[in-house]
């Protein structure tokens, strides 16, 4: 009889550890899950204070973007115009250079009409100089700041779409913002298109 408890005991033993271990892999599992969810969180709230500072900059650049196209000459801060008769900014390309950046002139965020025929997007080009928004109230994401492109695009586009004789007028701005490349923060990349009436 002696024999038989101490192989009872025996198995006791060995059922309780195996019962420790499951706890043991049930709790790693549970706080596994729970620093992922924490990184999760984290993220989402990284990404979503990205997109809020990125949309201030786009109202800023619209504004830039106003401002150049009211100005005593329009696109001021933009190139010369390579043909005679328009506006600063544009320009006029056959082709992309041979590899594929846009030929048109890009300073400081301000950029001439891109060329149409299969070149790199401007914000994709390493070589193209952003300029940088840097907002009146700092946060995390603001110290590594925000950048902005304008493009113009034209002088051509219909203002009032309602008008059948609307004289196509008009100038429209490509604007691309972007949290600043190369930080450990959240990248996020937003754009609109802005028209501005002549003045």
């Amino acid at each position: 009889m002696t024999g038989n408890m101490q192989r009872q005991r025996g198995v006791t033993l060995i059922v309780v550890l195996i019962l420790v271990l499951l706890v043991t892999l049930a709790g790693i599992a549970a706080v596994r899950s729970l620093v992922v969810e924490e990184r999760m969180a984290a993220n989402s709230l990284d990404r979503s204070l990205a997109v809020q500072s990125l949309e201030n900059a786009l109202r800023y650049a619209e504004g830039v973007a106003q401002a150049q196209s009211v100005a005593s000459t329009v696109n001021a801060g933009f190139r010369a115009s390579t043909t005679s008769g328009l506006p600063n900014g544009s320009f006029s390309a056959a082709a992309c250079n041979s590899d594929r950046t846009d030929p048109s002139p890009c300073t400081a965020g301000l950029c001439s009409q891109p060329t149409l025929q299969g070149c790199k997007s401007r914000w994709e080009d390493s070589s193209v100089a952003w300029a940088t928004w840097t907002p009146s109230t700092k946060s995390a994401l603001a110290d590594s700041g925000v950048q902005y492109l304008i493009e113009f695009l034209g002088d051509t586009f219909v203002c009032n779409l309602s008008d059948p004789n609307d004289p196509k007028n008009c100038l429209q701005y490509r604007i691309t913002v972007r949290s600043a490349t190369g930080s450990n923060r959240a990248f996020a990349q937003l754009q609109s298109y802005y028209l501005a009436l002549p003045k």
